[in-house]
């Protein structure tokens, strides 16, 4: 086995060790960001890689996040030290690539961002980003996922847009914290050209 592929096979074995409901949720996404990958023509077990590593470090304390975020360099705004959760995407990329020999970019950017979504983000991340949002057990626990599940199949970039205008609206609603890059991400969206092919969502 190359060194490219145990690294992505750490992230694999890693997950296996997560608490059940967190390695259950994983296990989930797993096989949502499979169905996704073959539906968009991604290779499916890169995809599947980034999903085994997207939430390695959700379990994680607040206080726990931000010293991993500082020991590994990784820069915090005001949104991540109001909710240091947001962080676990990147000091999971972070920690891939640092210590356990993930090279891959698209898998590192695909949990970088899974919990955000960023402008510019490739379809393969988007594929992780959709996974974990509409896996089954979301979608049973809310109704209005199931229109976004089924957008996904046709139009990522249009699915991504819906669920941050969902996300954003209920934040706002409760007077919540909005990422920077989830703005950024949903303008972007808002001003693509929709005649523009490629695989930028």
């Amino acid at each position: 086995m190359s060194e490219a592929a145990r690294g992505l096979e750490r992230l694999r074995l890693e997950a296996q060790a997560l608490p059940a409901a967190l390695r259950a949720h994983t296990g989930r996404v797993v096989a949502e960001a499979r169905r996704l990958a073959r539906h968009y023509a991604l290779d499916t077990a890169r995809v599947e890689a980034a999903a085994w590593g997207h939430d390695l470090f959700r379990g994680h304390s607040d206080d726990a996040l931000l010293e991993v975020a500082g020991k590994l360099g990784i820069e915090t705004d005001l949104a991540a030290r109001a909710r240091p959760i947001l962080l676990h995407g990147p000091v999971a990329a972070a920690t891939a690539e640092e210590q356990w020999g993930v090279e891959d970019a698209e898998v590192l950017e695909a949990i970088r961002w899974h919990t955000t979504a960023r402008p510019g983000m490739s379809l393969f991340a988007a594929a992780v980003f959709l996974a974990d949002k509409i896996e089954p057990e979301k979608v049973g626990a809310d109704a209005e996922l199931a229109a976004i599940r089924d957008l996904a199949r046709r139009d990522p970039e249009a699915a991504v847009l819906a669920y941050l205008d969902r996300q954003m609206e209920r934040h706002l609603r409760a007077g919540g914290i909005i990422h920077p890059a989830s703005v950024e991400a949903r303008n972007a969206l808002l001003l693509r050209d929709p005649g523009s092919e490629g695989p930028q969502v």
